[in-house]
């Protein structure tokens, strides 16, 4: 600094109103520039210096003698009682000028000159010894006029290397960090940079932790885990760790906690957490618990844990309340370690529901005719072997994770599933429909009253045909109904178009060769000696010959495989259909891995490969090739269950007697004068054959010396021989019936504007149930300023709810205010965001008038 220059410019500066002349103290306590005093010259200023001796003929001079002059006065005087200073009141109406180094850092770093913030500098000093400190602090562009402490903090989140100059950042810097505490780099660097008594008030004010941090921060993390888990927790729940919680403070440390846990970097805590959890014994604590006790908390992951292993402790004791599973997994599902834990509450939740699906059928499936059955499975019953889908698939992944304590009661779990499945649906739905369809599959293999798969093509692809149109059929090899039903569904939600399901009987033997066979046009078919079914006396094993049958309905259409179809450019698959009337796409992905049994156990896992697979297809055929007519159907369904077959589950091929022909685990093709102990007796008329056919009841699978036994199919269940045909239509927008697909609402019905507490709840509605082309939605939910500033947690709301009544589409949800100063006369916003796009929704004015502890006053 150029002292003369900078003492000349103050003086030629205009000034202020109503002053004639302008005084300068210029304050030098450590009289650094008092030899340079002597030499100082300064146009049209006359210059003073005190002595400690001069003051009262100073003040005479500048109070009553001179009255025009400006004057500088070099002051280096420091007084232990401000009454002893005689200038204060000349002092107090002119201008102050400091020339030593901390006046310099604080003239750079436009901090007000005053006392409090001056000594605060100077207890800086190593830290001012950074230039990129410097910088760094410059770039928080603080007010430290009205917030002085604020000097502080910004010191403070420097040092922890963190952009959050706030206590909640400074402190989530520190605990991230090893909790020992000469291992913490942060708290070392504030150690030897900054101000450890700082950060000792702050941590005690904010917090209300008052032990010393030096040796371990173990302490300081329990106090503001257990403070922030008091605020949600049963009381009761946490007697034993009452000590440790602190009543005025938890607010705050719910706030701290909470935004830490559902921000980007909550896995930096997670090993801590576990590290208290184990310290403090919590999984006793909260195992003592009613899950209604602890449902509400978040902080722990030993907590989802404790819920968990409770819930399947009483399922592997067969004791389950569907009701309860439902609610828990509804209010965990937006909890902070969800996702680790996700594979377990799906299949909690499968299993509840597969538990109501059991209590609604406990009298059994008595219904009185095939056909009711036939479409009460459609419209009703299949959906439990969905829930046994879904369940398999969560028990599945959870295999192919790390090891946890909860995998034992995952496979306890698991073995009640597959009782409850196969005795409890499997077998009582099959004897029944076993009992309603004896006596007519013994005269025919076609059931009366419901459509054939024979008739496909006539009923379907020549409709359209004849209509001059052209018309895909995607033809997927297992593709069982409830498996259609999710993919009808998905079409809908994710094309333009509509999709409309429906079924047919399979032929029998329910298995590829008969199924494609029938699904091809034909006016008779035929069950060669070789065990082949030629169509019209062609072959159609290989899709080169049903695509040879195919052109001999139209020589411009074409069978082929998907695998083929996608690997082709759009301009080759244009040309490719160029001609054709019809468009047979054949897609095996559920049967291929299903009948091997190395990848048996993968098939739920290929359903969800399959429907991916041809929505793909979809999508192709409407946007490159302008298709508008597309069927999706198969060959036949399937058996499977995963655990390991019980002999009772088995037969052999020995019970027939007489020559046979072709089998597999639930068929037999045998000569007519052949008989069969315990099978059902099935006549291949359809097949022009004097052959007779023959499966087993239920779902017992004839053990043939081939692998893969768990997935079977080839016989008469509903499982087999319900084969699905979604007939899919395309929709322009502008054209008839058209229907955009739009994402469900969310609205607040909370009524009440004002907040007077810093943690709060608010309902909110789902306007209308998931289903059609109305989708799932998540929104964001947080309150905001006027500028936009986010003021509260985010909380998420996933409105995916299917229930048509009104009460059980409200969600009930908690906020948590920052730690900040709020104004009763300003407008604050419920602000509902889509968290997709991140767009606004809505926003709603709320007044908050609450006291807060603020970040200044520690």
């Amino acid at each position: 600094m150029d002292i003369p220059q900078t003492l000349q410019k103050r003086f030629k500066e205009p000034l202020r109103e109503n002053y004639t002349r302008r005084i300068i103290f210029w304050k030098d306590p450590d009289r650094e520039f008092e030899n340079q005093l002597d030499e100082l010259s300064l146009d049209d200023v006359k210059i003073l210096k005190l002595t400690g001796t001069n003051n009262f003929a100073v003040k005479q001079l500048l109070s009553e003698d001179d009255l025009i002059n400006n004057y500088l006065v070099y002051d280096p005087i420091t007084y232990d009682n401000i009454s002893e200073n005689w200038l204060l009141d000349i002092e107090l109406y002119s201008e102050v000028f400091r020339a030593d180094l901390v006046s310099i850092r604080m003239q750079e770093l436009g901090i007000p000159d005053q006392l409090s913030l001056r000594q605060a500098v100077k207890g800086y000093s190593k830290f001012f010894g950074s230039k990129e400190r410097l910088n760094k602090l410059t770039a928080f562009h603080s007010d430290y006029a009205s917030t002085p402490l604020q000097l502080d903090l910004d010191i403070m989140a420097i040092l922890s290397s963190t952009e959050n100059n706030s206590s909640q950042g400074i402190l989530r810097a520190i605990l991230s960090d090893d909790l020992q505490t000469k291992n913490n780099d942060t708290v070392q660097n504030i150690i030897k940079f900054g101000s450890p008594d700082a950060l000792e008030k702050m941590i005690q004010r904010q917090t209300g932790y008052g032990d010393p941090i030096w040796d371990s921060l173990s302490g300081l993390m329990a106090h503001i885990l257990f403070s922030a888990l008091s605020v949600t927790m049963d009381p009761d729940v946490l007697t034993s760790l009452k000590q440790l919680i602190s009543e005025k403070h938890k607010e705050y440390c719910y706030a701290f906690i909470n935004e830490w846990l559902h921000s980007g970097d909550k896995e930096t805590i997670y090993e801590h957490l576990r590290q208290i959890e184990d310290h403090f014994h919590l999984p006793t604590v909260f195992n003592k618990a009613d899950i209604e006790r602890i449902w509400d908390s978040d902080c722990f992951p030993c907590i989802d844990e404790c819920i968990i292993s409770k819930l399947m402790t009483e399922i592997s004791e067969n004791v389950i309340r569907p009701d309860l599973i439902l609610k828990t997994v509804e209010k965990r599902r937006t909890s902070c370690w969800y996702n680790r834990f996700s594979n377990f509450y799906d299949g909690l939740q499968q299993i509840a529901l597969m538990q109501k699906f059991v209590q609604a059928n406990a009298s059994g499936y008595h219904i009185a005719t095939h056909e009711t059955l036939w479409k009460e499975y459609c419209s009703n019953l299949s959906v439990m072997d969905t829930y046994y889908r879904q369940f398999q698939k969560a028990y599945g992944k959870n295999l192919k994770e790390a090891s946890t304590i909860l995998d034992d009661l995952f496979n306890s779990t698991a073995e009640y599933v597959e009782r409850l499945y196969k005795n409890n649906y499997l077998s009582a739905l099959s004897s029944q429909w076993n009992k309603l369809t004896r006596d007519e599959f013994s005269q025919s293999a076609r059931l009366s009253g419901i459509p054939h798969q024979e008739d496909f093509y006539m009923n379907n692809v020549q409709r359209i045909v004849n209509a001059g149109q052209r018309v895909y059929v995607i033809i997927s090899d297992g593709l069982r109904y409830e498996i259609a039903d999710e993919l009808t569904q998905e079409l809908i939600r994710d094309t333009k178009g509509t999709a409309k399901l429906s079924s047919v009987q399979s032929v029998f033997p329910s298995t590829t060769s008969f199924g494609m066979a029938a699904l091809l046009p034909h006016n008779k078919l035929e069950l060669q000696n070789n065990g082949d079914v030629y169509c019209d006396g062609m072959p159609t094993e290989k899709t080169e010959q049903r695509d040879k049958i195919l052109k001999k309905a139209h020589p411009g259409n074409i069978a082929i495989t998907s695998t083929s179809f996608l690997k082709k450019k759009q301009q080759e698959r244009r040309e490719t259909v160029s001609e054709a009337k019809c468009v047979y796409i054949y897609h095996n992905v559920i049967d291929a891995v299903g009948d091997k049994h190395i990848t048996e156990d993968r098939v739920f896992e290929a359903c969800d490969e399959a429907i991916l697979e041809i929505k793909k297809l979809v999508k192709m055929i409407v946007n490159e090739l302008s298709g508008t007519n597309i069927f999706i159907t198969a060959d036949h369904g399937f058996l499977y269950s995963y655990q390991p077959l019980e002999n009772w589950e088995k037969t052999g091929k020995d019970k027939v007697t007489g020559k046979i022909i072709n089998l597999g685990h639930r068929w037999v093709i045998a000569e007519q004068d052949s008989n069969a102990e315990y099978l059902q007796r099935i006549p291949l008329d359809y097949l022009n054959s004097s052959l007779i056919g023959y499966t087993p009841a239920e779902n017992i699978r004839i053990t043939t010396g081939s692998s893969g036994i768990n997935y079977v199919h080839g016989g008469v269940a509903l499982q087999e021989c319900v084969v699905p045909v979604i007939e899919f239509k395309n929709k322009r927008p502008g054209s008839r019936n058209y229907e955009d697909m739009k994402k469900v609402e969310l609205q607040l019905i909370s009524t009440g504007r004002k907040i007077s507490n810093s943690i709060f709840t608010l309902n909110f509605y789902q306007k209308e149930p998931v289903g059609g082309k109305t989708s799932p939605a998540e929104y964001e939910i947080y309150m905001a300023d006027v500028a936009g500033k986010v003021i509260s947690d985010r909380q998420k709301v996933i409105a995916d709810r299917t229930s048509a009544n009104n009460d059980e589409r409200v969600f009930r949800v908690r906020f948590t205010l920052k730690s900040m100063t709020f104004s009763n006369t300003e407008t604050y916003y419920l602000v509902i965001t889509d968290k997709d796009s991140g767009s606004i929704i809505s926003q709603t004015e709320f007044n908050i008038d609450i006291t807060f502890v603020n970040d200044f006053d520690f």
